[in-house]
């Protein structure tokens, strides 16, 4: 049976998508990030799912959770999808877009950040990497925020207390905001956990897979 997946949240974020997502901007940035028809929000269904993993999201801010299943998938973009819609999709773990959650991420250039967690060892620190973020401003146009980013060492360790995860934490600065990321990979180097952040009004996602 698949489990019911949704986000409850304040009427205020509602999950149905805004129009504004379905126009020009979002079909340029899917033409650029190669991901048309992946990342848009689908209407509410039960899912088709593409396998069998789940994943569990919460949203502190706008005091949102759900239990995500997989719908989608093109080399190693994954789309998780809610009962009501609303899509979350990832490259490699690393969010690349959401969909239904009114201030969404459109795209992103992970290319970077991907490199550092395939090369992230113990307390050792990176080099800076570029990273290009996509939204909608109030005019439906596409705004590009571009960050430097970096591997954060933590002050002890980067694992967890057990020592089956390393945690490894991210450093994104722009000349008007930054954000801290956290990741959480197994031994294997796929990522079990996380902290991502989707933008201004959104802020922070907590991930964690469901184990099957």
């Amino acid at each position: 049976m698949i489990p019911r997946i949704s986000f409850p949240v304040r009427p205020a974020f509602g999950l149905a998508l805004s129009a504004m997502v379905l126009l020009s901007g979002c079909e340029q940035v899917t033409r650029l990030t190669g991901l048309a028809g992946l990342t848009d929000t689908v209407p509410a269904s039960e899912p088709q799912l593409v396998g069998p993993e789940l994943l569990r999201v919460s949203i502190p801010t706008i005091e949102a959770q759900a239990t995500l299943g997989p719908v989608a998938r093109q080399g190693d973009v994954t789309v998780w999808q809610t009962l009501d819609g609303t899509t979350l999709s990832f490259r490699g773990g690393s969010l690349i877009a959401t969909r239904g959650l009114g201030d969404d991420l459109m795209s992103a250039d992970v290319a970077g950040r991907l490199e550092m967690l395939r090369n992230a060892r113990g307390a050792e620190e990176s080099g800076y990497y570029p990273h290009i973020r996509s939204y909608l401003d109030g005019e439906d146009r596409t705004v590009f925020r571009s960050y430097q980013c970096r591997h954060v060492p933590q002050a002890h360790t980067g694992a967890d207390p057990d020592g089956a995860l390393r945690r490894i934490n991210e450093l994104c600065v722009s000349p008007t905001d930054r954000f801290t990321n956290v990741y959480w990979l197994d031994r294997s180097g796929t990522m079990v956990r996380s902290r991502q952040w989707i933008s201004p009004k959104v802020q922070y996602m907590e991930t964690s897979r469901v184990p099957r």
